[in-house]
């Protein structure tokens, strides 16, 4: 099992952890994946706060597709709100500063150009839950959190009610203008990204409630998917049918791999790969 999957299946999990949080409840949610979020809010309070994080950044012009940053006051009915828009469909995340709104927000902008060697600058999507785990497992903390205290990334299914908490250390006060931004992302950062969002994958279809898949299982059900898509079989629809016959190593059964390299369409691929497992 790789280093990052191991630390995030370790990682403090809690339900509803913002409740009794200090600082001011923040969410950071993709307007894309959820378009009626603002009036979903709105119709929770006519008072809720919500700004594109894209104004006034260099991503401006994109500002009708922005992710929204939320203020959210701490408990009740639009916390409960945001949490449920947060885990559909890996949506967004809920985050705490005790730092003033100003330099929160400021900081969530900064965030939004980081570095790596393979794409360069470009634009990051760190509000997205999976990618924000693999960050805070592979990026120092005190440039990632800045003024934050605690992030909060949703379960990948409704069953699940364990929300993992990302804190920033206590001993990281270094001063973070000499921190260094854009960030710098290494390969590890990337690698955890993909694996992380085959975990949201495979756990929005198996909950970790449900037992059926246990946490020892995913580095084999991970590779294996890995297996199929360069072998062709990509779409969810063909890979979901499989996910039940991914728990053995398909790579040592020579009848699977034979029909694997054939040139066959996706589908087929699929329905045989089935009747042989």
């Amino acid at each position: 099992m790789s280093t990052w999957l191991t630390r995030f299946l370790t990682q403090t999990q809690r339900a509803e952890p913002w409740q009794g949080e200090e600082g001011t409840l923040y969410m950071l949610i993709d307007s894309v994946r959820q378009p009626r979020v603002e009036e979903q809010l709105f119709q929770l309070s006519e008072d809720v706060e919500i700004k594109p994080l894209f104004q006034g950044t260099a991503f401006a012009e994109l500002n009708d597709v922005s992710p929204l940053w939320v203020h959210l006051p701490a408990g009740g009915a639009m916390a409960a709100k945001a949490a449920q828009l947060c885990l559909d469909n890996r949506s967004g995340i809920l985050l705490t500063s005790t730092a003033d709104a100003q330099s929160s927000l400021a900081h969530a902008r900064r965030l939004l150009q980081m570095r790596s060697a393979e794409y360069g600058l470009a634009l990051a999507r760190f509000y997205d839950p999976a990618f924000w785990r693999a960050l805070a497992l592979t990026v120092p903390t005190p440039a990632l959190f800045g003024p934050w205290e605690t992030v909060f990334t949703p379960p990948a299914n409704p069953s699940d009610s364990g929300w993992r908490v990302w804190q920033r250390e206590e001993q990281d006060q270094e001063d973070l203008a000499d921190t260094g931004y854009p960030l710098s992302l290494q390969a590890s950062t990337l690698a955890a990204v993909d694996e992380l969002r085959w975990w949201y994958w495979v756990r929005a279809l198996e909950a970790e409630a449900s037992k059926a898949l246990a946490d020892a299982q995913l580095p084999l059900v991970l590779s294996n998917l890995c297996l199929l898509i360069e072998h062709g079989i990509e779409e969810g629809r063909h890979l979901q049918s499989l996910l039940p016959h991914l728990q053995q190593q398909l790579s040592e059964r020579p009848e699977v791999m034979e029909m694997l390299r054939r040139d066959l369409p996706a589908f087929e691929k699929a329905q045989r790969l089935e009747g042989l497992v």
